[in-house]
């Protein structure tokens, strides 16, 4: 087996300077660790899917009771992880909501619409509708 090991030799006026460079896996050995690892990934389970499961149900639930108290109860969770589920779920369906609003008032005015008309079709103010068109 050769060994690539390099050896560089300078002069610094009456001294002299050798520089032996060696692989650190000669000096140290493989990474027990790395191998150790890359054996364990290959056996790592699929991720639990438990918390996306659980937010499903809630808010299946909720759509057809529309009460926190009985949603939590007929999901065996608490009414805290309940109703933050639902709260987040209501945000996220109302920006997305306002985001169709905002690409619709942007498609009409490009279509030459005036601001006054859109505003009058979306049912906001014509400020609303500027300041949507500005952004």
């Amino acid at each position: 087996m050769e060994r690539r090991q390099t050896v560089r030799i300078k002069q610094f006026g009456n001294v002299l300077q050798i520089v032996l460079e060696i692989p650190w896996i000669e000096v140290h050995g493989e990474n027990q660790w790395k191998k150790y690892l890359d054996q364990k990934a290959t056996e790592t389970p699929p991720p639990s899917t438990y918390w996306q499961d659980l937010q499903a149900k809630i808010i299946q639930t909720w759509n057809a009771t529309q009460n926190v108290s009985a949603t939590a109860k007929l999901c065996k969770s608490t009414y805290y992880t309940a109703n933050n589920i639902i709260r987040k779920e209501k945000t996220r369906q109302n920006r997305a909501r306002r985001q169709a609003t905002i690409e619709e008032a942007k498609r009409l005015a490009a279509a030459n619409t005036k601001t006054k008309d859109i505003a009058r079709i979306l049912g906001k103010s014509p400020e609303t509708i500027r300041l949507w068109l500005k952004s």
